[in-house]
């Protein structure tokens, strides 16, 4: 449900959250400048014409003053009402015929926008939020270096995350897909098109409600990529292997992709072309039957037990030098609770193995401190369902540095587990940065992530000789094969101290074993 709320109390709940977030207060008002000017201008360049009044702002401004913006007013109304077909139009729009039929002087055209703006921006105090202007959303919300869009995109994050505003206004890529799924096409048509055949395919992946929204984006993007190597108009009925087998060369020559990466976009394909065979609208899978071999190194910057304990140690370390102290200033409050938050990442990580995405989707209600676990929406199966699975969290460790951290953890609106300086949640590359600030000094050359931990925490676990089945319930493995591969790295020594531990005559006694020798 969409919360009514007005523009000007928006902008002043948005400045109170910067200021909670400790912004300086010289930043605070460049962002609240951003807002109360440009933002407003380019929301009054796109709102359709309405009756102007000008009594809300009439005392501000002298007799003379008045008497222009009078005139001006005038001028403005008797232009849209000798141009009928500007009736509907937005005010950018009817500036820029005025401008093309060059009917004022420029300085004339000039002073009746700047007082029709005037006008139209003391109204905008009034505007819902969700009256704002679709393209303006758009416009903010899609990656720029302009630096009005930069602190609008945030402010409107912040409405859509505190539900002001719809929540398809988050990701400018969502708005792209459903673009694409909007012009859908009949799957009985003869001689489809790849184009055609790509948007049926994302139709159907969207309608099944049932996957990731991110999920569904890798998938546009890799079959797109395809239809774009391939041929927009080309019919999909004509691709044959050979053409998989070419794009995958390309990707492999030309894109320098790595054998994991292609192997994922060739699972993307097989799902693409095995959607339209069961349907009979294609005679056969044309990539069903291409198989490619991964040849990287299972885990490459894994750490050794040793090198676990010395970052943990780090990390609790770095936040043991706050934990009695009270803080005098705000920047000492943020770094007190931002290295709760990377002592509770690297425990979490190293005693969980979730997945980045995993951790980036954890929120305050994932952690079920009485039960000791941790919820978990992993990655989609075969049937493009997400797989939510639950992991123990037996280990003093993780879960005092959690319970730390949360009583640590400012309020704010955005429910995510783990929080940035700007009390938002914490994206990929911000986990990685956590780790990194850890890790650099104490593992110098070794480039550690999130995958790093992940890998390392399942390697360790194979060493210890746990049972497969469960730790691939654990890790959210679709196949028992991914799992095992980790035990075939097994060493020699590792393998013969499990075997030892665990051989099934150590169920006999010494006695019966003696009497056995022969």
């Amino acid at each position: 449900m969409i919360i009514l709320i007005k523009y000007s109390k928006a902008v002043k709940m948005f400045l109170q959250h910067l200021k909670n977030s400790c912004v300086k207060d010289k930043r605070v008002k460049t962002i609240e400048i951003v807002l109360q000017e440009k933002i407003k201008y380019l929301i009054a360049e796109e709102l359709k014409i309405y009756p102007l009044e000008f009594d809300k702002i009439k005392n501000n401004y002298t007799v003379e003053k008045q008497c222009s913006f009078t005139r001006c007013i005038n001028e403005f109304k008797s232009f849209v009402n000798d141009n009928p077909f500007l009736a509907d139009a937005t005010y950018k729009k009817i500036f820029t015929e005025m401008e093309e039929k060059d009917v004022f002087t420029d300085d004339g055209l000039k002073n009746i926008r700047n007082c029709i703006y005037k006008i139209i921006i003391s109204d905008i105090d009034e505007l819902q939020i969700s009256e704002i202007p679709e393209k303006i959303l758009q416009d903010c919300m899609r990656p720029s270096s302009n630096f009005s869009f930069t602190h609008g995109r945030r402010f409107f994050k912040f409405l859509i995350n505190n539900k002001m505003l719809d929540h398809k206004y988050l990701t400018p890529n969502k708005n792209k897909i459903l673009n694409a799924i909007l012009q859908t096409s009949d799957c009985s048509e003869d001689n489809l098109s790849l184009n055609n055949s790509m948007i049926i395919f994302v139709n159907h992946l969207w309608n099944l409600n049932t996957l990731a929204h991110s999920a569904i984006r890798t998938q546009y993007y890799h079959i797109n990529n395809f239809v774009l190597f391939a041929g927009v108009r080309r019919k999909i009925n004509f691709i044959k292997q050979d053409d998989v087998i070419r794009y995958l060369q390309y990707l492999k020559n030309e894109k320098k992709y790595s054998s994991s990466s292609r192997s994922s976009i060739l699972t993307a394909l097989k799902r693409f072309f095995r959607f339209f065979a069961d349907r009979k609208a294609i005679k056969y899978n044309p990539a069903g039957n291409i198989k490619i071999k991964k040849t990287e190194a299972i885990c490459k910057n894994a750490l050794t037990e040793e090198e676990i304990v010395q970052l943990l140690g780090t990390a609790y370390l770095n936040y043991k030098q706050f934990e009695y102290m009270n803080p005098p200033n705000s920047k000492a409050v943020l770094d007190k609770w931002l290295t709760a938050r990377d002592w509770a990442i690297v425990s979490l990580l190293i005693c969980t193995g979730i997945r980045t995405k995993e951790i980036v989707s954890l929120h305050i209600g994932s952690i079920d401190f009485q039960n000791r676990v941790v919820k978990i929406d992993g990655k989609g199966d075969n049937t493009y369902r997400i797989r939510e699975r639950v992991i123990p969290l037996t280990e003093p460790l993780v879960l005092s540095a959690l319970e730390t951290y949360l009583k640590l953890r400012p309020a704010s609106v955005y429910s995510n587990l783990f929080l940035n300086m700007r009390l938002e949640g914490l994206n990929p590359s911000g986990f990685n940065l956590s780790i990194k600030n850890i890790t650099n000094k104490l593992f110098p050359g070794k480039i550690l992530n999130v995958t790093a931990l992940r890998k390392s925490f399942i390697s360790h676990c194979a060493q210890k000789g746990i049972d497969p089945l469960v730790l691939r319930q654990i890790m959210g493995h679709t196949s028992l094969s991914t799992t095992m591969k980790y035990y075939l790295s097994v060493k020699d020594s590792q393998l013969r101290e499990v075997w030892e531990k665990n051989n099934p005559l150590n169920y006999f006694s010494k006695e019966e074993c003696e009497e056995w020798i022969i």
